[in-house]
């Protein structure tokens, strides 16, 4: 397997891949800071996962789709190996690219923060601690990583535009609506935002988690949420994963 990730990743060395991997952290972290100030820490991983990551993935995803795809998989469809291998390796390097960028958002917003505070003596609101945000940040990558393969699988069926239309629609949606429920688990694109309420102390909709707040609610930062929303975001993952794979491969070995 690994042989058929390094192959994967060397497709792409010469692609803008790895400019959208830290320019859309960047992005992020430059938005916070200019527009919210003294919420920047709570705004800049709340507009992430909100919003620009789910539509990173799907950048990244046409990306790692596009370019077999253009030529009808028929570069690939005629290799002497398991199609099923070569969508591994896609969802692997989605995943290893993902988490390069994930580190970017916890790390740029760590130094602006710090930078915003000694050169603009500035105070911020709710600060979460160190530890706080580099939890966040292996959280965030771990309950999104199902959002790999089904946005390969979007790109496949009806290419990239119509794929960010389409996962960030819902996303956003159910990630405001559905992470206030209890059952919130049933709904992957729900998760994240749930289990930053006691992880970040931000509700899904950028609010803090103080009484009197629009949608406050203290069920909302119960930690047994976070167990929970890691074991769901990861059986997602691996369904989505099986199943995707095995139309994959009949979608190729039919041509």
């Amino acid at each position: 397997m690994k042989r058929f990730f390094l192959a994967e990743k060397m497709k792409y060395r010469h692609m803008a891949m790895g400019g959208v991997i830290f320019l859309m952290p960047l992005i992020c972290v430059f938005l916070s800071a200019w527009l919210t100030h003294v919420y920047f820490f709570v705004d800049s991983y709340n507009w992430w996962y909100t919003a620009l990551y789910p539509g990173f993935l799907g950048i990244l995803c046409g990306m790692l789709g596009n370019k077999d795809k253009r030529k009808k998989n028929h570069t690939i469809g005629s290799l002497p190996c398991s199609m099923g291998k070569i969508w591994d390796s896609k969802i692997l390097v989605g995943a290893w690219m993902s988490a390069i960028a994930t580190i970017c958002i916890v790390i740029l917003t760590i130094l602006v923060g710090k930078g915003m505070q000694a050169g603009l003596h500035m105070d911020f609101i709710a600060v979460p601690s160190l530890k706080a945000q580099i939890l966040a940040g292996i959280l965030i990558w771990i309950t999104t990583l199902w959002e790999i393969p089904f946005c390969l699988l979007l790109v496949q069926k009806m290419g990239t535009f119509l794929t960010l239309i389409v996962h960030m629609g819902f996303y956003v949606v159910l990630a405001m609506i559905m992470s206030l429920r209890p059952w919130f688990a049933l709904f992957p694109q729900a998760i994240t935002a749930r289990i930053m309420c006691p992880v970040l102390g931000v509700m899904p909709n950028g609010l803090l988690m103080q009484p009197g707040q629009m949608y406050y609610s203290a069920q909302l930062a119960e930690v047994w949420a976070v167990p929970v929303g890691i074991a769901a975001s990861l059986v997602w993952f691996g369904l989505i994963w099986i199943l995707s794979r095995r139309w994959f491969e009949r979608k190729v070995v039919s041509k």
